[in-house]
């Protein structure tokens, strides 16, 4: 329909800004067609009551007119409606004969005519509206229209109000944002404007006005320079930040154009060529900045950069303006011709006189390097000291060029040095003091020694052919503990560098000969440490012989004792069978101390590998075991990976139950499937159960808690070493949650015993390379 496409787009265009218009103009249209309706019908009914029959029908002309303008698809519609109402009137009113009703049919037709002359007019200018409307709201500038004399402004689009940072439906007045508006305005064109945002801030626009056809109202087209005020901006702080940036690089620059002739120059090519300003080098040729050897290899690289080459950077000798000369590398860039913008050429000229300085310096310190790391090598090929230190000191004497050489030590407790290798045909005293020249500076001070003309320095010395003497500390931990001396016969002096290679090997093989002084230390302790361990070992297997003579004895003795005492109690009357029942106690604790002290023992030196054992033929046994107690077993029969030791988890639990529950206790074990990999098997019982703060160190070893029954606390430390032992884990809780008093629960996860397909099953658990093969 037009009013929901041309008329609709048309009001939703114009949103916020004039729905209050559109609402009222909307109702006022719709009334009028209401009230002129029921005016023409109630006017005409009365007429034809009346015997008139002229003046009556025109009355239907205006709801006609109004509802065609309103409704251009509905209008013609409407007619016809409006048309079967004033026939139906005249057919029920009307006194007269066929002349009447023939009148009415041709008013009726009228009726049609104009309703269809109105629809179509009224459809092409709410067309021609509603493309006006689209592009006033879909404009990508700020619209408004405004009245030139009075300052009003009618309508502003979205474009316009967001602009101004006002909000969809609020229209200031002219002056709100246009102080500068000087009344009743020229058209004018791209006109640089200020305008005043909601918020007070200036906002810069570029404005054109004109007026519209009826002269009565002007149109103004502002396009937001906000954002190109910010990027010239931007572009202007570039260009300073990029000046700055030229004039503070340690690189000189220089602009020519393919015309040798420079055009700019920064400032640190001034200073590298020893000018006073820009201007000493502004319009000179840049081929007079190099020298003469070097020219050829410029020209050829400036051809082939304006061929479009890209070259790397290469180095030549640029001369100053006093005529001395300095390396430097030169890169050479091409800057095409772009539209006005002229050819240029870019050449960056870079010092490299400390760069020549520091390859220098390095190729030195390489030097130094790899003969330090020849002498490490060789000193670290061996631990032990007789190896290690005449190694490293006939690899130093001929890397450096010495005659002869020693190494000292000193051991902790002694003022003397003693030599542990020697090299040269002079053979170096055995022993020297700490506190003697020059050895004191070394040893005690842990000072570098070094001595030029060493006869001028010690005239009255034993061997008058030494001419220059080295000395330097080996540090140790808590000072040096000794010192590597080099001497030379045919050299006065000994030069910078090698002093520093001979202080860096003495530091180097520090640690190496501190090691190895450990490692004699080490040998000797553990020579006498193995005779210790052996006297301990055997010691061990008889105290493990005596153990396992009292276990298998006391056990024997044990089930002897039970059994004597089961017959008596079946004939024993009371209160001999209570004293008798407490005796059974005591043996059985004794017989589960014992069966504890073994598992401790057995999981301490003994390693089996796990095996896949079946819960429920076990817990089977363990009720067998405890006939006198209640145990109940609840869950599904699983498979798990563990040992023979796995009896002594529940054998423990179930006691302790018993134990500490009394001979009335009911245990409940239950297995469960954590996941694919773990079973869950709890224990609990109707017990006193566990106080909370007993709990996070009940499965230490000697914890009992608060009781007064007897025992080592052992049991519950055997069940997490067992846990732990198969990979799984353990935990205390409360039969009930959150009720201690009523019962504890304890949780065992073990690893769950999975087979897949006919390989053996390898299982990776703490400690343990588990190969479960097929059942």
């Amino acid at each position: 329909m037009l009013r929901n496409d041309h008329y609709g787009m048309m009001e939703g265009g114009l949103g916020c800004l004039s729905g209050d218009v559109s609402s009222r103009r909307e109702f006022l249209l719709l009334f009028g067609i209401v009230a002129s309706t029921l005016v023409a019908l109630g006017i005409t009914g009365y007429c034809l009551s009346s015997g008139v029959f002229v003046v009556c029908s025109h009355l239907f002309y205006i709801p006609i007119v109004l509802a065609a303008y309103r409704y251009p698809e509905r209008g013609v519609g409407i007619a016809v409606a409006l048309a079967a109402a004033y026939l139906a009137e005249v057919l029920l009113l009307s006194p007269g004969g066929g002349a009447e009703i023939t009148d009415a049919l041709v008013r009726a037709g009228v009726f049609l005519l104009v309703a269809a002359v109105v629809s179509h007019l009224a459809g092409r200018l709410h067309l021609r509206e509603g493309r006006y409307r689209g592009i006033f709201e879909t404009s990508g500038a700020g619209i408004f229209l405004f009245s030139p004399d009075g300052g009003k402004v009618e309508e502003m689009n979205r474009q316009c109000a967001a602009m101004l940072g006002y909000p969809d439906g609020e229209v200031p007045d002219l002056p709100a944002f246009w102080p500068g508006y000087p009344g009743n305005p020229a058209p004018v064109t791209n006109q640089d404007c200020e305008f005043i945002r909601r918020d007070g801030k200036s906002c810069p626009v570029l404005l054109s006005t004109s007026l519209l056809p009826d002269r009565e109202m002007a149109c103004a087209v502002v396009t937001g320079m906000t954002e190109q005020k910010r990027m010239e901006n931007l572009l202007r702080r570039s260009e300073e930040t990029f000046r700055v940036i030229l004039n503070t690089v340690d690189v000189g620059i220089i602009l020519t154009d393919p015309g040798r002739q420079i055009i700019e120059v920064n400032e640190a090519m001034v200073r590298l060529c020893g000018g006073a300003a820009r201007e000493d080098l502004i319009g000179r040729d840049p081929e007079t900045l190099f020298a003469e050897r070097d020219l050829a290899m410029i020209r050829a690289c400036r051809e082939r950069v304006l061929h479009g080459e890209v070259l790397a950077p290469v180095e030549c000798t640029p001369c100053r303006l006093d005529g001395s000369e300095w390396p430097a590398e030169v890169s050479v860039t091409l800057l095409a011709k772009d539209g006005d913008a002229p050819e240029r050429l870019i050449l960056a000229i870079r010092d490299i006189t400390g760069l020549r300085r520091a390859e220098a310096e390095m190729r030195e310190e390489n030097r130094r390097l790899s003969i330090t790391s020849e002498v490490i090598t060789a000193a670290t090929a061996s631990r032990h000291l007789d190896d290690l230190l005449p190694v490293s000191l006939e690899k130093t004497l001929t890397l450096l060029d010495f005659d002869q050489g020693g190494a000292y030590l000193v051991y902790p407790g002694s003022d003397l040095a003693h030599l542990r290798a020697c090299v040269g045909e002079e053979h170096a005293p055995a022993r020297v003091r700490r506190d003697e020249p020059p050895y004191r500076y070394v040893l005690v001070d842990g000072e570098a020694r070094f001595v030029d003309r060493f006869q001028e320095r010690y005239p009255g010395h034993d061997d008058p052919a030494i001419r220059s003497f080295a000395a330097v500390p080996i540090p140790g931990d808590d000072g040096p503990v000794g010192c590597i001396a080099v001497a030379s016969r045919t050299r006065e002096t000994i030069p910078e560098d090698e002093r520093l290679i001979l202080a860096t090997i003495g530091e180097e093989i520090g640690s190496a000969v501190v090691k190895g002084m450990l490692l004699e230390e080490l040998e000797a302790a553990l020579a006498s440490a193995n005779r210790y361990l052996d006297e301990a070992n055997a010691a061990t297997e008889a105290v493990n012989l005596y153990v396992d003579i009292l276990t298998h004895d006391i056990n024997n003795a044990n089930t002897a004792a039970m059994g004597y005492l089961h017959m008596i109690l079946d004939s024993a009357e009371e209160p001999t069978r209570g004293v008798i029942r407490k005796s059974l106690a005591a043996i059985y604790q004794s017989s589960d101390i014992i069966r504890n002290v073994s598992t401790i023992r057995r999981l301490k030196f003994e390693t089996a590998p796990l095996r896949p054992v079946r819960l429920e033929p076990v817990i089977r046994w363990m009720r067998n075991y405890y006939a006198d107690t209640r145990i109940v077993y609840e869950g599904s029969d699983a498979t798990v990976l563990a040992d023979d030791l796995i009896n002594e988890v529940f054998a423990n639990l179930i006691g302790n139950a018993v134990k500490f529950g009394g001979p009335d206790v009911e245990v409940t074990i239950s297995v469960r499937e954590e996941d694919e990999d773990r079973v869950a098997v709890t224990v609990a019982d109707t017990g006193p159960g566990i106080p909370d703060d007993l709990k996070p160190r009940i499965f230490e070893r000697k914890e009992r808690g608060v009781t007064k029954k007897s025992g080592k606390g052992l049991g519950l430390s055997i069940v997490r070493m067992l846990a732990e032992r198969y990979g799984g884990s353990v935990r205390v809780g409360d039969r009930v949650p959150g009720r201690p008093e009523e019962g504890a629960a304890i949780t065992v996860t073990l690893p769950r015993y999975r087979p897949e397909g006919g390989e053996p099953n390898i299982y990776h658990l703490p400690g343990q390379h588990i190969v479960v093969p097929e059942r």
